[in-house]
């Protein structure tokens, strides 16, 4: 097993194609130019994933070319974990190929608030008059598994097993067998060769989550924290969701000025927060998301000066990158 694990498609439109940006809203123009203009989509690879299986982590407009290469990689599956409803996450599944192309299985994971899970949102962007195509003559290749309780749930991926859904009061009793196997599809298989999904509840107008990933064979951990507001405490489970993550990409929409004027409620953060998170949980490197859709290319870096000087108040030395269009990250 090697030690590759995030993959990170960020990306509205190509390099040549146009311009674009990582934020709420796709946004293009000549002061997008560095970062890119996209909505969110993040692509997890390791070898713990089944061959030509494929991990992601939200529907924004970056899934449009990440289907693209999807399919001349000639993959059979996609497995995509939706943080949360809203439209900024799942709107580039409307043009995304996979989207139409029956012979790749989509499975989404997600959420379920006011009765209304991943299924159910496909059903509804995708209808007349708002859309030309009704989910139903698509929805053969989809299979949704709805998340109820997130923060006792738990996915696993083995690269011969597949895939399987369980809670963390029973991989804990797994944990303490030995040999400490899982059950999956018909067979055995060691805990330590698989990837685990764990989840909690971030702090967001409507149910949003953040996944932790991390891979058994290497221990290398990645957590993705989009839509989560400044909370002036760390609860215990954020605590435990952060600690030992060697990469950490938590939302940083907006500037401490901006969100003391302004946005204080929408659910977003800032930089000295997102460094707060890093500090604690020891995290070697922070990426910076979710950027404001008025933020072009200068006031990205001026965030990133922020979150800097706002590591060196606090005794951060970790390193700090924000994320951009096509962007690689190894852990």
């Amino acid at each position: 097993m090697g030690n590759r694990l995030i993959f990170l498609y960020l990306v509205l439109l190509r390099r040549g194609d146009g311009e674009g940006y990582v934020g709420p809203v796709p946004v293009a123009g000549a002061r997008f130019q560095k970062y890119g203009g996209n909505t969110t989509c993040v692509r997890i690879d390791s070898p713990c994933l089944p061959s030509q299986h494929w991990l992601a982590i939200d529907g924004g407009t970056g899934i449009v070319p990440l289907g693209k290469d999807a399919l001349a990689g000639n993959i059979k599956e996609l497995s995509l974990l939706m943080t949360h409803h809203h439209h900024d996450h799942n709107q580039g599944l409307l043009m995304c190929p996979l989207t139409f192309h029956k012979g790749v299985r989509v499975n989404c994971y997600g959420p379920i608030e006011y009765q209304v899970g991943p299924k159910q949102v496909m059903e509804q962007i995708m209808r007349p008059p708002y859309f030309p195509v009704k989910f139903a003559i698509v929805q053969d290749h989809f299979r949704f598994k709805p998340i109820e309780h997130p923060e006792s749930t738990v996915l696993v991926f083995h690269p011969e097993g597949g895939a399987k859904i369980t809670t963390v009061n029973t991989l804990d009793g797994i944990k303490r067998k030995q040999p400490c196997q899982i059950p999956m599809n018909g067979g055995c298989y060691p805990l330590g060769e698989c990837l685990l999904v764990t989840m909690i509840k971030t702090e967001h107008p409507e149910y949003a989550v953040s996944y932790r990933i991390t891979e058994g064979p290497t221990g290398k951990t990645f957590v993705f924290l989009t839509d989560h507001e400044n909370t002036d405490g760390l609860p215990p489970k954020l605590r435990a969701h952060l600690k030992g993550t060697d990469l950490l990409a938590a939302d940083c929409q907006y500037s401490r000025k901006k969100y003391d004027a302004m946005t204080a409620g929408f659910g977003h953060s800032t930089p000295d927060y997102c460094v707060r998170l890093a500090k604690f949980g020891e995290v070697p490197r922070l990426m910076l998301t979710h950027h404001d859709p008025e933020s072009g290319d200068e006031q990205v870096d001026a965030i990133l000066q922020e979150a800097l000087a706002a590591a060196e108040t606090q005794g951060y030395t970790g390193n700090i990158l924000p994320c951009a269009d096509f962007l690689t990250v190894e852990v």
